[in-house]
């Protein structure tokens, strides 16, 4: 016997287009939220360097605080690309979601 594909009817393909449109919606919630974060992050970073640029002029006595803010400077980064990272990783994987639901 052969096996016929199952037929799709309007109730199916409107329930894959709400759950694709859920799907969106919460990714671009989320990605909104990572980029204010990053954006967040990014202010932090100038904010740092702008640190590190005033300890260079003079520079007697505060290597302790150039070190930290060299620390502080490299987490940043870090955190920036983990944050980039994730959020274009995120979308691949919603959509594997809602296409397997």
């Amino acid at each position: 016997m052969d096996a016929q594909p199952q037929k799709e009817t309007v109730m199916d393909i409107f329930l894959l287009g709400l759950k694709t449109w859920l799907a969106e919606m919460k990714w671009l919630t989320r990605a909104q939220l990572g980029k204010f974060e990053i954006s967040r992050l990014e202010k932090e970073l100038d904010r740092e360097y702008g640190i590190l640029g005033r300890i260079a002029e003079a520079p007697r006595g505060r290597k302790e605080e150039k070190e930290l803010c060299l620390k502080q400077i490299a987490f940043l980064k870090e955190e920036i690309a983990t944050l980039r990272d994730e959020l274009a990783g995120d979308r691949e994987e919603r959509m594997k979601n809602v296409r397997n639901s």
